[in-house]
């Protein structure tokens, strides 16, 4: 396949996804990412927030965020995992549990138009295609973070070691020389 056809094929999946996530969040009434983690806690019950951000595949800067935003909503509880001090452990309310309820209808019938007119031969053909692509993708990614120095701290580690053995010790330590200038620039203000 020329390669134009494939970057345009790449650029139309780029095109289609967004107008997924807009016509999802005008169907169901939740942002994509949203809905996610109220289904993930809904079918699994107290979920930790580690186990959130894999299951649903968001990183965890945003599904704080998220979470943030839900529990002042008063949709979800978070506290601290009573077994590991380090996890903390997102439930639904009877609130949350509400919203879920309210919006599974909703998301059937987001699926059932979306695919409208579309024979089951043809979605499973798609089906084929994306997991296809997924799976390519996840591959890419892997090549290209093992080919990335920035991602191999081992090496880094093993450098940094190495420099700092051969170096002095006036020479690794950067507070001596930082204090004085900091206290030279302020009297100098």
């Amino acid at each position: 396949m020329p390669t134009p056809m494939k970057r345009n094929v790449i650029q139309q999946l780029s095109l289609t996804y967004r107008a997924m996530m807009l016509a999802f969040d005008a169907q169901v009434g939740h942002p994509l990412p949203r809905w996610r983690i109220i289904l993930a806690l809904a079918e699994r019950g107290t979920c930790s927030q580690k186990f959130l951000a894999e299951h649903c595949r968001l990183d965890p800067a945003s599904l704080t965020r998220q979470l943030q935003s839900m529990e002042a909503l008063g949709w979800l509880t978070r506290a601290t995992d009573p077994d590991d001090n380090r996890l903390t452990n997102v439930t639904l309310t009877a609130a949350g549990m509400t919203v879920y309820e309210e919006a599974t209808p909703r998301r059937q019938a987001f699926f059932d138009e979306a695919l409208e007119g579309m024979t089951p031969a043809e979605i499973a053909t798609l089906e084929s295609a994306l997991g296809h692509l997924e799976a390519q993708f996840k591959t890419v990614a892997t090549r290209a973070k093992a080919s990335d120095p920035a991602t191999k701290p081992n090496a880094d580690a093993k450098r940094r070691t190495a420099t700092t053995a051969t170096t002095a010790p006036e020479q690794t330590s950067p507070e001596p020389v930082a204090a004085p200038r900091k206290r030279a620039s302020r009297s100098h203000s």
